[in-house]
């Protein structure tokens, strides 16, 4: 526990530094540094699932998505089915068994669309709606996120009798993730009155409860992963936290559905 606490009043500054005073292309190389460390993690979680992929065009895929996404040097459709067609030519040249090509490459696009698709969200949500109300947002979603993750934990510990997914992730309560719904909100409301009352109640609240829903979602997706490979974390790069992956687990869908959800409210 104190790892963990040590690596989060350590890291919880930085991101915070990162996304208040950093310009668009820094934001945007920060997090595609972020999704390039979730990539290598992805790729050792595949190969324990006998899928392993090929770092160099994985990683490659990765940056040509995260950057094209927003560079719009070609049209997005161009640039994944790009990646598409490239990633079969590699896996029909590949010196694999057949089984394993094909693994590969499944490997290989998941992990690049996956990534590249959900991180991004983070560059347009910070930048796209005015450099305040982005700001606004982006700590509301993170103050959500991080308040409902420690919520969820330690109800979940305390208290947490009904499994909430146990082929999943067995130690997730219904209680946990109600509670870290209900944190989150609380926290999202209360920064709004606080700090931010420009932005409206209603879409806090939406917000916040998508934000927890899908976070939990994501979470569970993670857990998927690592069920199947077998392990209880992503790596062990973070003290008391595990992997980055571990770490931002809850943002891979709720980025996006916010992102999605602000465009809906401000056409």
């Amino acid at each position: 526990m104190i790892a963990r606490i040590a690596s989060a009043l350590v890291l919880i500054p930085i991101v915070l530094a990162v996304v208040i005073w950093a310009s668009r292309p820094v934001l945007l190389i920060a997090v595609g540094i972020i999704g390039s460390l979730c990539m290598h993690e992805f790729l050792q979680l595949a190969k324990k699932i006998d899928m392993g992929g090929r770092p160099v065009f994985a990683q490659g895929g990765f940056w040509v998505l995260f950057a094209g996404l927003d560079l719009e040097v070609l049209p997005q459709a161009i640039l994944i089915s790009g990646l598409v067609v490239t990633g079969f030519i590699v896996a029909m040249w590949a010196r694999e068994p057949m089984p394993q090509r094909v693994k590969g490459l499944a490997a290989n696009l998941l992990g690049i669309l996956c990534l590249a698709s959900c991180l991004y969200p983070a560059v347009p949500l910070r930048f796209d709606f005015g450099a305040d109300r982005g700001l606004a947002w982006m700590i509301t979603l993170l103050v959500t996120t991080w308040t409902g993750d420690v919520a969820a934990l330690l109800v979940g510990k305390r208290f947490g009798r009904t499994p909430f997914s146990p082929l999943i992730s067995p130690h997730k309560t219904n209680e946990g993730a109600a509670a870290g719904l209900l944190a989150g909100t609380v926290a999202a409301v209360t920064l709004r009155y606080t700090v931010y009352p420009e932005l409206a109640l209603q879409h806090v609240v939406v917000a916040s409860l998508l934000i927890g829903m899908f976070g939990q979602l994501g979470d569970l997706a993670e857990s998927m992963l690592k069920r199947a490979a077998g392990v209880k974390d992503s790596s062990g790069l973070i003290p008391g936290h595990g992997g980055i992956l571990d770490r931002i687990d809850s943002l891979m869908f709720s980025l996006p559905v916010l992102y999605l959800f602000l465009c809906l409210i401000n056409p």
